[in-house]
């Protein structure tokens, strides 16, 4: 161990676990059954067993039933050819493989202590929630994650509770453990280890939104060495109560303005399932001309089980109608009120950490799973009630992945001029004489993304004035903010700060470099498509000078299955 090591609490480990939702502990799980005298370590901020979104999306998970018409092909071919987080940037083979695993995974999640809903005969009980899709879903317990939990401590894995990850370790070209603090006591904490995997879950500087989450761990990789793929493709809207921010899903094909008129059909709005960017600025633009407030006519819906077929048909609407009263009872909200007052909630998300099928990233001797790798592995299979399924099937393959290698991998040494960069670098805001806290700055950056100009209606010359002033922010902030030494809340935060101003930055230097609109990725000064110049990835790396490092990558349709058309004139 290094003389710098020696001078803080350091831990060593065979696997060191960033995160402790439901994926970091099916993997862990996974892993002691497969490898039972690998050493475990895992890092949670919060309180382990009850974080992540399990517990706050306890929604259920999709599987393929064969007996409803499920099919991995046609499921496949929609996913690439509709979605919106795929439009033909998946990778096809990957997607393939992990779409596989929809047929099993349950079952083995089953065997491992998850609990799920059955019929009374004792078979799964699943249903199509999104009809017209070619995938069911199904119910888990509310106490889910309890029972991977216990079985996680049963196999002597050790668990750091109220511990902020901030910096992954690295030497002689590979990824070597992590650095932190205690949230509570601030106190500075080292871990070796042979292998890290990230778990800790996308990067959504929504303020508002109820899977809020930091860029600590995508600017840790970035850092480490790992590269980053489809930044540019999440980021969504939902309709929302105007009062309370909640959402409400399925309804926007019922949203009016103080005329009466259907926005969805005026703006020639064409999903039944998500918010397409033609509603979200024709709503803008009834506000502009006065005709607000909007509503959701609820009488409408109740009377009309209008829908598309096929992938844009939605959730099918007599259960959409008793599943919004449901949601409105739980707000309070006045149920006699047939048009409640809505607005939108804009979503800007990262899942752009790249990954292989086995949650290998490009820096040696780091794995990555769940949301954080959804965009980044290309698979863009993305349908609503998968996020809790995706941890699980990614967490289960890292695990085998993990298995075969770990007794290859030797802990290595820790360079100290690095150990000492991280610590003096977490402690330094506590130098900090501003009168703002951290998260002040945060939220005006959270709120500053979601203008108009910079999120629908975004064009180059919006883009570079946001670059700017993010520089701006980043030359300014240490004069802006304090932080109260002892305080680990903010000094988080300032943290938190540091990297989403960084992870801001990459993002919209790859949102202005892809020049079209494509799925869920929207410019006003751009609005087609244009598969001839823009088919393809666009991938992030740490440069030789520190900054990002912009370069492209040809999608191979020769080996895929789904072929736009003229993909032969796709120019690199």
């Amino acid at each position: 161990m290094s003389d710098a090591a020696n001078q803080y609490k350091t831990y060593t480990t065979d696997v060191l676990v960033i995160g402790a939702g439901l994926g970091g502990v099916v993997m862990v799980q996974k892993l002691q059954e497969l490898k039972p005298d690998v050493k475990v370590i895992m890092i949670e901020r919060n309180y382990f067993g009850y974080t992540g979104q399990t517990t706050k999306a306890g929604h259920g998970m999709c599987v393929m039933n064969a007996k409803a018409g499920d099919d991995l092909y046609d499921m496949c071919k929609e996913q690439v050819e509709h979605n919106p987080y795929g439009t033909y940037l998946n990778d096809q083979e990957y997607m393939i493989e992990y779409e596989k695993d929809q047929y099993s995974y349950i079952q083995e999640l089953e065997r491992m202590g998850g609990k799920f809903s059955h019929n009374p005969d004792g078979s799964l009980h699943t249903h199509h929630e999104f009809e017209g899709k070619k995938i069911s879903a199904c119910q888990i317990d509310v106490d889910f994650m309890s029972s991977f939990a216990k079985n996680v401590l049963a196999g002597g894995a050790q668990v750091l509770e109220r511990t902020y990850f901030t910096d992954l370790l690295t030497n002689h070209g590979k990824v070597v453990g992590a650095v932190g603090f205690n949230l509570d006591t601030t106190e500075f904490i080292v871990i070796r280890a042979k292998a890290v995997v990230l778990a800790s879950n996308e990067f959504n500087p929504s303020e508002r939104d109820m899977f809020k989450a930091p860029a600590t761990g995508f600017m840790a990789a970035y850092e480490a060495g790992a590269e980053f793929r489809n930044v540019e493709h999440l980021t969504e809207w939902d309709l929302c109560y105007r009062n309370t921010g909640n959402f409400l899903y399925g309804v926007h094909w019922v949203v009016e303005n103080s005329k009466g008129e259907n926005l969805f059909k005026k703006y020639n709005s064409q999903s039944y399932e998500e918010l397409d960017v033609n509603l979200i600025r024709g709503m803008a633009k009834e506000l502009e001309m006065g005709n607000g407030p909007l509503v959701a006519n609820f009488e409408t819906l109740k009377k009309v089980n209008e829908g598309a077929d096929g992938f844009y048909h939605g959730i099918e609407m007599k259960n959409r109608v008793a599943l919004d009263d449901f949601i409105r009872q739980q707000q309070n909200i006045d149920l006699s009120d047939p048009k409640p007052e809505v607005s939108v909630s804009y979503r800007v998300s990262c899942r752009s950490l790249r990954v292989d099928l086995e949650g290998k990233t490009t820096a040696k001797n780091l794995w990555a799973l769940g949301m954080m790798t959804l965009a980044g592995s290309a698979c863009g299979s993305w349908v609503h009630g998968d996020g809790l399924g995706n941890a699980c099937k990614t967490g289960l393959r890292t695990a085998r992945s993990i298995a075969k290698e770990i007794d290859g991998l030797e802990l290595d040494d820790i360079d100290e001029n690095q150990l000492q960069f991280f610590h003096d670098r977490i402690y330094e805001p506590y130098s900090y004489k501003g009168d703002y806290t951290p998260y002040d700055v945060i939220r005006y950056l959270s709120r500053l993304i979601k203008k108009p100009e910079y999120s629908f209606n975004k064009t180059e010359e919006t883009m570079t004035e946001l670059i700017e002033e993010l520089h701006n922010v980043r030359d300014q902030y240490r004069s802006f903010i304090h932080v109260d030494e002892g305080n680990g809340h903010y000094l988080a935060k300032a943290t938190e700060l540091r990297t989403m101003i960084d992870m801001l930055e990459i993002m919209f230097l790859v949102f202005r470099t892809r020049k079209e609109s494509r799925g869920c990725f929207n410019r006003l000064d751009y609005p087609e498509r244009d598969d001839k110049h823009w088919l393809k990835w666009i991938l992030v790396d740490k440069g030789e000078d520190g900054k990002p490092a912009l370069s492209f990558e040809r999608i191979p349709f020769e080996r895929y299955p789904f072929k736009p058309k003229g993909w032969q004139e796709i120019e690199m």
